[in-house]
């Protein structure tokens, strides 16, 4: 039996504590206007439903591995700058640490699939995962 969308996401290091409330408050008291903030629920929302499918990918094959990407490189962190073209099984019990997004905004994104041999090989000591 798989976990409903929602039992994963509740799982998310940064969804399971934002609430589509509190994001718009955060945004409300950052003085975003209505329109704004209409762009950043629909923004929040697309990076959720992004976040949902890849835990659904991921507990639907347990021989899958979160491939990290990102989609802006100019736009990251440090952290997630040395996180882009890791591969992280998805047997791994750290795997959770390492699901995008680690912020509101974040451009690490990830997808699953197979690694190539030397992300594979750089599996075996990960680095650690980012805090914002």
């Amino acid at each position: 039996m798989h976990a409903t969308s929602a039992e994963l996401l509740q799982k998310h290091k940064l969804l399971s504590k934002l609430s589509g409330q509190v994001v718009w408050h955060l945004a409300e008291e950052a003085g975003a206007d209505e329109g704004q903030l209409e762009a950043f629920m629909d923004f929040f929302e697309a990076q959720k439903a992004r976040a949902d499918a890849l835990l659904q990918a991921l507990a639907e094959d347990p021989d899958a591995w979160l491939i990290l990407e990102l989609d802006e490189a100019a736009a990251a962190c440090p952290a997630c700058t040395r996180l882009a073209g890791l591969a992280v099984p998805a047997t791994n019990p750290d795997r959770l640490d390492y699901l995008p997004p680690f912020g509101l905004g974040c451009p690490l994104t990830g997808r699953p699939g197979r690694p190539a041999p030397a992300q594979a090989r750089a599996a075996a000591a990960l680095p650690p995962a980012p805090v914002h």
